[in-house]
């Protein structure tokens, strides 16, 4: 049975770990983005630029709920 615990502590701490990582991955695509989105303002392709816009705001939402993710996986 305590191989059992050992491996749910594991998984746990991985999963944690995980979700820092998606979230630091998701920066460096918001990065791009945000880079594209300025491009896109530029030519005035004014919905792309919304689109991309809603795309950041998204991946900004995601980042809220992975870092919560990994907030409560550190309290295990």
């Amino acid at each position: 049975m305590n191989n059992i615990l050992d491996k749910q502590d594991k998984d746990i701490l991985k999963l944690s770990k995980l979700c820092k990582h998606w979230a630091d991955h998701n920066d460096s695509h918001k990065e791009n983005f945000i880079k594209w989105r300025n491009v896109a303002q530029e030519k005035g392709l004014e919905s792309v630029v919304e689109n991309l816009d809603n795309a950041i705001k998204m991946l900004d939402k995601c980042n809220e709920f992975l870092i919560l993710a990994n907030k409560e996986l550190e309290l295990e």
